[in-house]
């Protein structure tokens, strides 16, 4: 089997190619941003782990493993200083055991014994987060840190054709879902950026975004029924297509990023594999004249599967473009009926607004892999190798999301953009770049997308990530927009997190915890601390 990376994306083996490397750090360098530095990551050898402090009841042993790979592969997510803090081989933090429970009840009996002992418990799916919510930076409360990996919880239990929906567990990654789907000529049709190494349950917990752009955006849209396992006892809904009976318990859990429990298994919505399918490009001379376009389409009713827009900066860095232009792609696909009457209304609304035809979707069904929009979806792709390749390099390359209603957005976004440019500027005496495009959007507002790339210094790159990462946070929360659309909360955010939500729903949340998890073991510092 492929042995998964635990200093960056993927397996062993998957990295930039050399000349996809060498094109980026051209790309920056136009920008001013080049090495400062040329290490590189620690051997497994040579990483100094703390003592194990704890061992499991000879009757839950065999769940458990301890071995060195098993504690570093788990020590971090994917953030940008998660990435750092592998580099300067800071594994002070690591789990003590890593345990693969292979049913709910499983699940309980970690949690029972965790709790009797006084051990952190961290829920890991496919170890994806970019915010810190799998890193262990649990303080000094505690006897050790157990993570709860659901790989072994992989399946597709059943599947109902007449209503469409899965019984799906939550271990299951992405690629392992649609296969088992396959057969049925059904799919969830949820393709978050890390849908190869992501899970059911983590997408769940963490109210993922996914490939559709409009209409069903988020997991929350395609979830009938949740169970839960928490300290204090199983949670499990009824499953429905919709209810109007009080605050739900769905929309509860979903969000609480370990936190509360670990979601065991749900309920979700499918639909039928696309048949018809069509794809434009159109390019811009003002970013805004492309926030227009897609202002029009989402707010036509159109809803497509995909309608996004690519500033000229975000386009160059990743070699899909001079940085003259902005893009704009828009694709529909459909499982019943043709696409092309929907397809030509958007391509009306693109012109309207000044869009220059680069991906003609008349007769194309290539039109994805053509022009602008083949190179930009080659450095979608491609991306999240860039940064295991940058963070030796010395060169803090990361992003952040949000969301904001269109009569706001323009403000905001020249906000945003001012505040990062400024911190970089403060944090790295050096100038960077900031960019912005859109991942999902809205008929009241976009989802705008926003990536920062700066020149660090050695041993100072955390603390200039900080700085940066802060002055933008703030920002965004006090332009009016929210910590997060679809990144979650985790350890990163926490602290903007509890300036967003109102201060009595922290104290219900706290509440809730308590119930919950009334030894506090479950995901520490993550949505209640």
């Amino acid at each position: 089997m492929k042995k998964l990376k635990y200093w960056g994306w993927g397996h062993e083996g998957e990295m930039l190619h050399a000349s996809q490397a060498k094109a980026l750090l051209d790309n920056l360098a136009d920008f001013g941003i080049v090495p400062s530095d040329n290490g590189k990551f620690p051997d497994l050898d040579a990483i100094n782990l703390p003592r194990c402090r704890i061992a499991p009841p000879a009757t839950l042993q065999d769940m458990f493993k301890s071995a060195a790979y098993e504690r570093v592969l788990h020590s971090f997510g994917q953030s940008q200083p998660d990435s750092i803090r592998i580099y300067s081989c800071d594994f002070a933090h690591a789990p003590d055991l890593v345990a693969y429970p292979g049913n709910a009840i499983e699940v309980a009996e970690i949690q029972d014994w965790c709790g009797d002992a006084g051990i952190a418990v961290i829920p890991y799916g496919g170890g994806s987060s970019v915010v810190g919510g799998v890193t262990g930076d649990i303080g000094s409360g505690y006897n050790g840190t157990a993570i709860i990996n659901m790989s072994r919880m992989k399946k597709v239990l059943e599947i109902d054709d007449v209503s469409r929906a899965a019984r799906i567990q939550g271990g299951t990654r992405g690629p392992e879902l649609e296969a088992q789907l396959k057969p049925s000529g059904l799919t969830l049709r949820h393709f978050p950026q890390s849908f190869e190494h992501s899970t059911f349950g983590g997408w769940v917990a963490t109210r993922s975004g996914g490939h559709f752009a409009t209409l069903y955006t988020h997991i929350d849209d395609l979830i009938e029924n949740v169970t839960m396992v928490t300290p204090s006892g199983e949670i499990s809904t009824r499953r429905l297509p919709g209810s109007g009976a009080g605050p739900s318990p769905d929309r509860f859990m979903m969000g609480s990023e370990g936190a509360l429990g670990i979601i065991t298994e749900g309920w979700a919505r499918l639909q039928g594999r696309p048949v018809f399918k069509a794809t434009a490009g159109f390019l811009f001379e003002r970013f805004f004249d492309a926030a227009k376009a897609v202002r029009a389409v989402s707010q036509a009713g159109l809803y497509p599967a995909n309608v996004r827009i690519v500033d000229g900066v975000e386009l160059k860095i990743n070699g899909a473009g001079d940085g003259s232009r902005s893009l704009m792609v828009v694709s529909f696909e459909n499982s019943d009926h043709p696409v092309d009457a929907w397809m030509a209304r958007a391509d009306e609304c693109c012109r309207d607004h000044g869009g220059i035809v680069d991906v003609e979707w008349r007769d194309n069904p290539g039109a994805n892999l053509q022009g602008t929009v083949g190179d930009w979806r080659e450095a979608f792709i491609r991306m999240p190798y860039n940064r295991e390749f940058l963070t030796p390099l010395g060169i803090i390359s990361d992003t952040f999301e949000t969301a904001i209603t269109w009569e706001r957005f323009e403000n905001f976004h020249d906000k945003i953009k001012e505040a990062t440019e400024l911190a970089i500027m403060e944090a790295t005496g050096l100038k960077g770049a900031v960019s912005c495009r859109f991942s999902h959007s809205y008929p009241d507002g976009p989802a705008p997308y926003f990536a920062f790339h700066a020149q660090g210094r050695k041993g100072e790159l955390l603390r200039q990530w900080r700085e940066i990462k802060n002055a933008a946070s703030q920002a965004v929360i006090e332009a009016g927009g929210t910590i997060t659309h679809h990144h979650a909360i985790g350890r990163d955010h926490q602290e903007w997190y509890e300036k967003q939500r109102p201060e009595l729903f922290g104290d219900i949340l706290s509440e809730a915890k308590s119930r919950l998890d009334p030894r506090g073991i479950m995901n520490p510092g993550v949505i209640v601390r």
